[in-house]
C-alpha cells in the first residue's frame, strides 16, 4: 500500500458533507431494501454500499460524483444537494438519525454540498488503509475473541470491529475525523478494566489513538498501523 497523501485544506468540510451523505442518503438508500443494513464499505475512490436490492445496485462517492451501479449500466452524478442525491438514489432523504451519535446536522437538505474530489479521495485511502489492518486483525483472532465484522458505520463514520474475550474485549477502529479532532486517526478501546496504562493517551475518548500525522513520510503505513494494533491488543488484555 502506498504511503498517505497529505490532507488538503478542504478536507474537514469535505468530511462533513461527505458524512452527512453517507447518514441521510446513502445508507437509507441500502436500508430501504433490508432495514438492518446500514453499514457502508471502502470503495474506488471513496466509499459506498455492498449490493443491496433484487439487481445488486451500489451508491458509491467518488471523488465530487454519486455513482449508482447497476447490472444495465452505471449513472453518474455530480453532488449537488442532500435532496438531489437522494433522488438520483431513488429515495427520499432520511433526515430522521439527526443529532443521533455523532451525527452532524441536516441543514437545509436543498443547500449545496461543497465536496472537494481530493479530500473525497484522501478518507477513500484511508478506508482502504483501515480495512485492510482490521481485516488483518479479524483474521488473527481466535474461536473465543469472537470477533465481530468489520464495517463503516454511517452515524460515527468510522470503520471498527470488536474482539476479545469477555474481561479484554475491545473495539478497534479508524476515524476520519470529528468534531474532538478533525484529523483521522486509528483507535482502540477497552469495554472494561482499568485505562491507567499511559498507553491510552486519546484525550478526546477512554482509548488509545494513534494521529494522521504519525503516518506523514511512512514508506509502509500498514506496518505502522499494524505495529499500533497489536500493541493496543496487549494492553487491552492487560487491562
Amino acid at each position: 500500500m502506498q504511503s498517505l497523501q497529505a490532507l488538503p485544506d478542504t478536507y474537514t468540510a469535505s468530511r462533513t458533507n461527505l458524512h452527512r451523505l453517507a447518514v441521510y442518503v446513502i445508507s437509507p438508500a441500502r436500508r430501504a431494501h433490508n432495514p438492518r443494513a446500514v453499514a457502508l464499505t471502502p470503495t474506488p475512490g471513496g466509499f459506498g454500499t455492498a449490493p443491496y436490492g433484487p439487481s445488486g445496485t451500489v451508491l458509491r462517492v467518488e471523488g465530487a460524483n454519486l455513482v449508482l451501479e447497476r447490472p444495465d449500466g452505471d449513472a453518474v452524478s455530480a453532488i449537488t444537494s442532500l435532496n438531489a442525491a437522494a433522488a438520483f438514489a431513488g429515495i427520499q432523504a432520511d433526515l430522521t438519525q439527526e443529532e443521533t451519535s455523532d451525527v452532524p446536522p441536516a441543514g437545509d437538505p436543498d443547500a449545496t454540498l461543497v465536496i472537494d474530489a481530493d479530500a473525497t479521495r484522501r478518507l477513500g485511502d484511508w478506508y482502504a488503509l483501515a480495512y485492510a489492518l482490521l481485516e488483518e486483525l479479524r483474521a488473527s483472532a481466535t474461536a473465543e475473541d469472537a470477533p465481530s465484522a468489520v464495517r463503516i458505520w454511517p452515524e460515527h463514520f468510522d470503520a471498527a470491529l470488536e474482539l476479545g474475550p469477555e474481561g479484554a474485549r475491545g473495539t478497534y477502529g479508524a476515524s476520519p475525523g470529528d468534531r474532538h479532532h478533525p484529523a483521522p486517526y486509528l483507535y482502540a478501546s477497552a469495554w472494561s478494566g482499568s485505562l491507567d496504562d499511559p498507553f491510552f493517551n486519546a484525550e478526546w475518548f477512554a482509548g488509545a489513538a494513534l494521529p494522521y500525522a504519525d503516518f506523514a513520510g511512512v514508506v509502509d503505513p500498514l506496518a505502522t498501523g499494524r505495529a499500533f494494533f497489536r500493541t493496543a491488543r496487549d494492553h487491552i488484555r492487560r487491562t
